[in-house]
């Protein structure tokens, strides 16, 4: 009876509303993101020097973030039984899975060309499909949480079960595997986004499309409310990933330039932030159980002497 209780009590992230301070944080970081981009854009098509370490270095660190949010989100998922955090913790595997694809079909690492068979476009269309993802996976998340605000006791812990995570992760990773494949063995079916190590004249349009998936997922978050804790730091992951389109894709003037390396910071930095919120999550909840551990050793304590006398 009591496992059949907890199952459908909302975690932590979902059921604590944001306070003062929360919001502060969340706006000095989103504002700090857009003076940093604000003052790069002028500079983005400087060309830098190739370091054909860093795309491995970056993805490696941001694909093992993304990975662990993932598995974070599914288990509170497991907890809540909430759609909205199946359709979240599916963002973050799918931009996992597509990232290591755009790793491994990156040209000049690990290939002339990269690997699994991809073309001069692959790389560039990965990447296309990666950022237009996760935006979709937020609104999805943000239309979910509406709806169960709206009815609480529609979804019992019943209908919601281990297989049907089973099956989303088998969905989201053939979803991302497709993605890939038609970058690379169905690239001739898209337009050109990349000449040589430069834009193709349709690379603005469709950058410009990607760019906007960000902002309205943005807005469609920011009209879910009330707002949660884990809705204000999805917003700044958001305005950070407005940036890293920006930067890498929209202002920029190809690969290996400013606004290349910057946006991909960028990137790195907007995987991290709710990753750190699950793990300070998770530290609470531990010094709570230890606090109440210690709380119900204390008691049977204090009973024993009790009985002793």
């Amino acid at each position: 009876m009591a496992s059949g209780s907890l199952a459908v009590q909302p975690g932590l992230l979902l059921g604590m509303s944001p306070g003062r301070r929360t919001y502060q944080i969340a706006q000095a970081v989103a504002l700090l993101s857009l003076v940093v981009l604000l003052s790069v854009v002028p500079f983005a098509k400087v060309q830098l020097a190739q370091l054909p370490s860093f795309i491995p270095t970056y993805e490696s660190a941001l694909i093992l973030n993304d990975l662990i949010t993932a598995v974070l989100l599914f288990g509170q998922f497991a907890i809540t039984r909430s759609r909205a955090m199946l359709a979240l913790a599916s963002g973050y595997l799918f931009t996992a899975t597509v990232a290591g694809g755009h790793l491994l079909s990156f040209p000049g690492l690990f290939a002339p060309s990269g690997l699994l068979g991809a073309g001069p476009q692959s790389t560039a269309w990965i990447y296309m499909f990666w950022h237009a993802g996760f935006p979709l996976f937020v609104i999805a998340y943000a239309v979910l949480k509406d709806r169960e605000e709206q009815q609480p006791d529609r979804f019992t812990p019943y209908t919601l079960t281990g297989r049907t995570t089973l099956l989303t992760i088998a969905a989201v990773v053939g979803a991302a595997v497709a993605c890939v494949a038609l970058a690379t063995a169905g690239g001739h079916w898209l337009p050109a986004v990349m000449a040589g190590n430069g834009y193709a004249p349709a690379q603005p349009i469709i950058a410009g499309a990607v760019w906007g998936f960000c902002v309205v997922a943005l807005a469609v978050l920011w009209r879910s409310k009330p707002h949660l804790t884990i809705d204000i730091w999805l917003m700044v992951v958001l305005c950070v990933w407005i940036c890293d389109v920006a930067l890498s894709a929209v202002f920029n003037g190809g690969r290996y330039d400013l606004g290349f390396y910057a946006g991909r910071m960028f990137g790195l930095l907007g995987a991290s932030f709710v990753l750190l919120l699950l793990l300070i999550e998770n530290t609470v909840l531990h010094s709570r159980l230890a606090a109440a551990r210690a709380e119900l050793k204390r008691l049977a304590a204090s009973h024993v002497a009790d009985g002793e006398r």
